[in-house]
């Protein structure tokens, strides 16, 4: 039975990998690198509405990646033009939650699932042996992305206080 059941988990796995191997961060990674982090990360589907995450939470250390469906990235105070507090819609193969394996801090925004959406979360720096956690290739390419998309966020906002400055 325990066979059964690993293969069906193995399958749904491989399904996954192959779902995500061309979209966002996926791209970058070989076939066993995807492998490794659909692994050694944990699967999981959220319903519409569904918080992943809430500004102000302690810290668990975890990234995510968008694997299907869509996540809004929620800010507690900000005003979108519709109104909401909605300062990104993300998409399979973007990440988020990344600033949480960087520092010891509180959650920085929320993270709401829209629609049904399926993530891969993961702690590249979990501290149990080293077989149990990507391989050191995988988690440079993983803080290599992390650091392309923390760049472009500071560009972005460094535009937006220089227009709101004039």
């Amino acid at each position: 039975m325990t066979t059964a059941f690993g293969s069906r988990f193995a399958a749904h796995r491989l399904e996954l990998l192959k779902r995500v191997s061309h979209i966002g961060f996926f791209d970058k990674l070989t076939e066993d690198e995807r492998l490794e982090l659909i692994t050694f990360g944990k699967i999981t589907t959220h319903n519409d509405g569904q918080i992943i995450f809430e500004e102000g939470a302690p810290n668990d250390h975890v990234m995510y990646f968008a694997v299907s469906g869509e996540v809004d990235i929620l800010l507690k105070g900000y005003e979108n033009p519709e109104g909401a507090e909605v300062v990104a819609t993300l998409h399979p193969g973007d990440i988020f939650g990344e600033i949480a394996i960087l520092d010891a801090l509180p959650r920085s925004a929320t993270a709401r699932a829209k629609g049904v959406t399926t993530i891969l979360g993961l702690d590249p720096f979990a501290h149990r042996d080293q077989e149990q956690r990507p391989s050191p290739g995988v988690t440079i390419k993983i803080l290599r992305h992390i650091a392309e998309g923390l760049c472009t966020k500071l560009r972005n906002a460094n535009k937006v206080l220089l227009h709101a400055k004039d």
